[in-house]
């Protein structure tokens, strides 16, 4: 049985160049593939837009402003979303609540324990 000998520094240098090249090369053919899909996507959107315009008689600044009123008339606070959740207080349920709770399940494990 012939003994397998151990890559060189320069071989293996070798294959990691040929890996982060086949790497690159996939990554920028998936980059433009991206750009592709983007630039499709804002077309058949500048087209809805415009279909839009058409069917109900407004141009595009009419569009933008009804869009901002409408924007404007939800209610949402102002700063950071993570920030936001962290002053809500949780609910609480009240201790009769919890009793009854308490006691509903009792009773499902016992049916389930007399049945199984």
């Amino acid at each position: 049985m012939a003994k397998r000998r151990a890559p060189s520094l320069e071989e293996i240098a070798g294959e990691v160049g040929r890996l982060f090249g086949t790497t690159e090369a996939h990554a920028r053919k998936w980059l433009e593939q991206r750009n592709t899909m983007l630039e499709a996507l804002h077309l058949v959107r500048g087209k809805a837009t415009d279909l839009i315009a058409e069917l109900t008689g407004e141009n595009r600044r009419q569009l933008k402003l009804r869009a901002n009123a409408q924007a404007q008339r939800v209610q949402l606070p102002a700063g950071n979303p993570s920030d936001l959740m962290m002053g809500r207080k949780r609910r609480r349920m009240s201790a009769a609540t919890r009793a009854k709770m308490r006691a509903a399940a009792k009773k499902r494990w016992a049916e389930k324990k007399k049945s199984g």
